[in-house]
């Protein structure tokens, strides 16, 4: 597991985006510590694709002094062309909140991260803060906290986007009594959710959501990539209205995911426990989502697959 210590080699940023919650981080680590863990046990065979390393940059902190010297780091590792993509871990904040670290992490997202035509994948807050800075509204849940591992009806437009990486969700079954079978995409899938805060009113222009649940319609999105605009020709000079809006359009590679492909089932347990006890939601739905998440099985490696896939293909 790499840190930002080490010498600086071509990576996969983790960009962490909470701090340490007590008792919880001592035995599982922190958000950037499951992060690299689902990545890690994901990633594709080395003989394929050797995966990038992956290393970790702390972002919310107060001391002025020590964030400094991160996003030095980060800003040297990105002008030396040394990192291949970015992953936005969760956080206990709101997206939405005026936190001064917070202030200056939304600015760099929209200012330079998000037009570096590199692979960024968000997880729930840093899900919602991509959707925040391409002008989505956040904010909370009328239907309350969506807790645990809870099943997630998957939309199949998904499947259909060129070199898809959600096409890892598949599974093989057999079809009749000879012994022949075959590849059937998922349409749900189990992944741990802890949030209260969702995206309202849709989402951006060029991207598909990648499913929804009884709480939250949007759980997660990914860009469709641009097509390249029409070649002139010698004899037309003149760019096309059609070719200059092409031309003017990101060509974002965006995916994120609302819920924790990073938490395992153990650890889902133990947080619901810490934040129940912390008085964030009442007894009943604390036993709801304990026993959901005691029930369900924890699908969260197949994303995990489907990050690696997104991050790691070639251009």
């Amino acid at each position: 597991m790499s840190d930002q210590n080490n010498e600086i080699e071509p990576h996969i940023a983790v960009l962490v985006l909470d701090t340490p919650i007590p008792t919880i981080t001592e035995k599982y680590g922190d958000f950037g510590d499951n992060t690299i863990d689902l990545l890690e046990k994901n990633s594709p065979d080395s003989s394929i694709t050797p995966p990038y390393k992956l290393k970790k940059y702390q972002l919310k902190n107060d001391n002025n002094e020590e964030l400094e010297i991160v996003y030095e780091n980060l800003k040297k590792a990105i002008q030396l062309k040394l990192i291949h993509g970015f992953i936005l871990t969760g956080s206990g904040c709101d997206a939405f909140g005026e936190y001064k670290w917070l202030i200056r992490f939304k600015s760099f997202l929209k200012n330079v991260l998000i037009n570096l035509n590199k692979p960024i994948v968000g997880i729930c807050f840093g899900h919602q803060l991509i959707a925040l800075i391409l002008g989505c509204k956040i904010d909370r849940n009328n239907e309350g906290w969506e807790l645990g591992i809870t099943t997630i009806n998957i939309n199949d437009e998904i499947y259909k986007i060129k070199n898809s990486p959600f096409l890892e969700l598949n599974q093989n079954i057999q079809i009749d009594n000879n012994m022949d079978s075959a590849n059937i995409l998922f349409e749900h899938l189990n992944l741990v959710e802890f949030h209260q805060d969702i995206i309202y009113g849709g989402i951006p222009q060029g991207f598909i959501n990648f499913g929804s649940t009884s709480k939250c319609s949007i759980q997660g999105m990914i860009s469709i990539p641009s097509p390249p605009p029409t070649q002139t020709t010698a004899s037309t000079t003149a760019i096309t209205e059609e070719n200059n809006e092409l031309i003017k359009k990101p060509n974002y590679k965006i995916l994120t995911f609302q819920g924790h492909p990073e938490f395992t089932t153990s650890y889902a347990l133990d947080l619901l426990k810490y934040k129940f006890e912390k008085g964030l939601f009442n007894e009943l739905t604390y036993e709801k989502a304990k026993y959901h998440t005691s029930s369900l099985n924890n699908q969260g490696d197949l994303i995990g697959k489907v990050i690696c896939k997104f991050l790691y293909q070639e251009d």
